[in-house]
């Protein structure tokens, strides 16, 4: 197996002549979301075609990487890929809609696997060592290192191989269906900017009055804007905390030039005053909404509200109690606890439960009427 580091685009042209002529692909990215730089970017693309290794590099001036779309994009060619969720997501966010996706994570959960990273997976079931990882370098700089290279392309190198045993215990187990049912998932999967670039959540409102809150959202507004703009991870701008405090105490501004958790270019004069005029503004534009200082940003649900969850939440104990875990007993009984876990999670019950019975895989429909029938269960509650 020979390893082609691509970074002139006549030899990405070169390849993917090539690749158009395959019938599979193991693929594999390499990205940085905000650790090094600013923001979702792709660093490098692994592919695999079961004799050469093809390292593409995106970053390079002389690469066009969107030649690459059609064939990624070609439900002919099948992508072998593990854990390819992010990585889905990248390539959605940059405008490539890849598809035909054999996704060996999913495989192996519906082989009762234990959760495993693919050096593990890869050392249990063929017996290799990949060496240590180089996941968390830093995949921006130039020239990669020689452990960078070898360790991006031992993510694709044993794709091929763990496939194929995959595929034979799901023939045996009789569930390829099932494998391929939950990989075609990945042809309809949509993403859209707010799934990449989603930095103020719920989650943020904690403690803060509906005031202070409209001064945090500003305040993160700006270090995105500044992050953006310089190109260096949020967290290098200042520090989240910092802005929770700011937002609490505009006072906290006076200290700014010596503040601790703060890029020190923006530790200057000029900036405090655009940070104070930008809380007063903020500040201003709360009172002009009508915010208070007296009500808490995130919102209690009222008593109606809150009988309506309670009631939900006694739905779902009941229906899992009652029906969902005398089958999940007979799913691990039969193929193993992993598998249960996988086919009816909380999430999936609690879709059922509400209604919302649309997009479940016809494999676990027939799973459900099966196992009910056979449990003299009600399964008509659950599904159309």
């Amino acid at each position: 197996m020979s390893i082609r580091y691509i970074n002139k685009n006549d030899e990405l042209q070169s390849v993917v002549r090539h690749l158009e002529s395959t019938d599979e692909i193991a693929i594999d990215l390499e990205f940085d979301r905000n650790r090094y730089r600013y923001g979702f970017n792709l660093c490098l693309i692994q592919l695999f075609d079961g004799e050469e290794c093809h390292l593409i590099d995106p970053l390079s001036e002389q690469v066009r990487v969107e030649q690459l779309f059609p064939v990624l994009e070609d439900s002919s060619i099948e992508k072998v890929a593990f854990a390819f969720q992010e990585d889905h997501r990248l390539l959605h966010y940059i405008g490539c809609r890849p598809k035909n996706i054999f996704d060996l994570r999913i495989a192996s959960q519906l082989l009762n696997y234990p959760p495993a990273s693919l050096t593990n997976i890869v050392m249990d079931t063929l017996e290799v060592d990949m060496g240590k990882s180089s996941q968390n370098s830093n995949w921006y700089k130039r020239p990669l290192k020689e452990d960078q290279i070898k360790y991006a392309a031992k993510d694709v190198l044993y794709l091929f191989d763990l496939k194929k045993r995959f595929k034979s215990e799901a023939e045996e187990k009789q569930i390829l269906q099932w494998i391929d049912e939950e990989n075609k998932n990945w042809d309809q999967a949509q993403y859209d900017d707010s799934d990449i670039n989603n930095f103020i959540k719920e989650k943020d409102k904690r403690d803060l009055n509906e005031v202070e809150w409209n001064i945090f959202v500003r305040l993160i507004e700006l270090r995105e804007k500044i992050a953006s703009q310089s190109d260096r991870p949020s967290y290098q701008i200042f520090d989240k905390n910092l802005i929770y405090q700011i937002a609490e105490n505009p006072d906290r501004l006076k200290n700014w030039t010596s503040e601790k958790g703060v890029f020190n270019r923006l530790k200057n004069r000029g900036i405090q005053q655009k940070l104070e005029k930008l809380v007063r503004k903020a500040t201003e534009e709360a009172e002009a909404k009508g915010l208070s200082r007296s009500r808490p940003a995130r919102k209690s649900p009222s008593a109606e509200e809150m009988q309506e969850i309670n009631e939900s939440k006694q739905l779902i104990q009941q229906a899992k109690s009652e029906f969902f875990s005398p089958i999940k007993d007979k799913i691990s009984e039969e193929y193993g606890k992993e598998v249960s876990t996988f086919l009816f999670s909380n999430r999936i019950i609690s879709d059922l439960v509400n209604g919302s019975n649309g997009s479940l895989e016809k494999y676990k429909r027939n799973l459900l009427e099966s196992y009910a029938d056979e449990l003299n269960l009600d399964v008509s509650q659950y599904l159309d």
